[in-house]
């Protein structure tokens, strides 16, 4: 395993894919962006002179990539660790594809892991026997709020203080802690992947306010969903599910933070007594986010299926009850006219299937030791 890191590997062509290979680059890495070939439209803008214009807060300017890709080999041909920046929905999908190029000592680096993704890709590789060749650790969230500008250029609306990380097994943490850290500075240590997927705020601020203006969605096809779509009642919603979030933190005896403090300690909000209040004071980041502007978008989609989904089912495990989650996760299938109770992060597809929180508490520390 290598002792510092310097050549990274981002599997992805997003927002956050754009965001971290810049930065990244502008910070004296050495970044190789790949991105499947049925996205190839995400990084046709950047393929031919491998040059990302990075606007906002922080280091800006022109990142000159290593490579730009839409092969797999090639992308990890000769890296420290790989970077996998994707939506919860396709994280099994990754994480099968890499399976055939893992080679002993690699390192991989959810940035996110959002609920549950490095216990995906450690089901995936232990199925595929790979699982002891490689190390895996996790940040609940995006380091920063971006969005692409134009198919060159990103800009940073913030940089996030704090974010929250984990390995998987947690017997790994403080020395993949201390490998990435050099990355993202704002990294914290958590116990393990279960903490931090239960702080991913996507549960909490995604899925119910989407649900609950889905109408307006359909009809305008233009929404600001912190700006207009969390009122003060849908805010009385949002603060259900983090309480029953939180309930769930508590029947695993893990930190309780709730969504208030952790908008303000993450640098989203100003500091408020009332959640409406909190979304509406995030000037220049909540406040100028356009979208949803339809019901295809992955606040519903990801976050539903692979966040809510997720959670209830662990409540469902640990004898929590979740009633909001569950009647968000319920209109929102009917929304899509999918079934994501079956379709979504269910404890099977994450190996915490029939466990108690004493057995998933130790699982997620030694992970799979056949």
């Amino acid at each position: 395993m290598a002792k510092t890191i310097k050549k990274i590997t981002i599997l992805g062509g997003g927002n956050g894919g754009f965001a971290a290979a810049a930065d990244l680059t502008l910070r004296g890495f050495e970044v190789t962006l790949y991105e499947d070939p049925r996205f190839a439209s995400a990084i046709e803008g950047i393929k031919k002179d491998r040059v990302i214009h990075l606007e906002g807060v922080g280091p800006v300017g022109d990142a000159v990539l290593k490579k730009v890709t839409t092969d797999l080999a090639e992308a990890l041909e000769d890296v420290d660790l790989i970077m996998p920046i994707s939506p919860a929905f396709a994280q099994e999908d990754v994480a099968k594809s890499l399976v055939p190029h893992l080679r002993e000592g690699m390192i991989i680096f959810l940035v996110p892991g959002s609920c549950g993704g490095g216990l995906v890709y450690g089901k995936v590789f232990h199925e595929a026997g790979v699982f002891q060749k490689v190390k895996l650790c996790e940040v609940n969230t995006l380091p920063y709020a971006a969005r692409k500008v134009n198919e060159n250029t990103v800009k940073i609306l913030m940089r996030d203080p704090v974010i929250w990380f984990a390995a998987f097994p947690a017997k790994y943490n403080q020395e993949l802690y201390e490998l990435t850290k050099p990355l993202f500075d704002s990294i914290t240590l958590m116990n393990d992947v279960l903490e931090c997927a239960l702080n991913n705020g996507n549960i909490d601020s995604h899925p119910a306010p989407v649900v609950l203006n889905a109408g307006k969605i359909e009809y305008y096809h233009k929404h600001f969903h912190y700006k207009e779509g969390i009122t003060p009642s849908v805010a009385r919603v949002v603060w259900k599910v983090n309480e029953e979030r939180m309930a769930l933190c508590e029947a695993l005896g893990y930190q309780k933070l709730n969504i208030l403090d952790r908008l303000y300690i993450t640098g989203y909000c100003p500091k408020s007594d009332d959640l409406y209040s909190a979304y509406q004071g995030s000037i220049g980041i909540f406040m100028d986010l356009e979208g949803p502007n339809d019901l295809s978008g992955r606040y519903l989609t990801e976050d539903a299926p692979c966040s809510l989904v997720f959670c209830a089912n662990l409540g469902k495990a640990l004898g929590v009850q979740t009633p909001i989650m569950d009647s968000i996760a319920n209109l929102a299938s009917t929304l899509r006219d999918e079934n994501y109770w079956v379709t979504g992060r269910t404890l099977a597809k994450v190996g915490l299937e029939g466990m108690n929180a004493e057995q998933m508490k130790r699982f997620v520390m030694e992970g799979y030791t056949d």
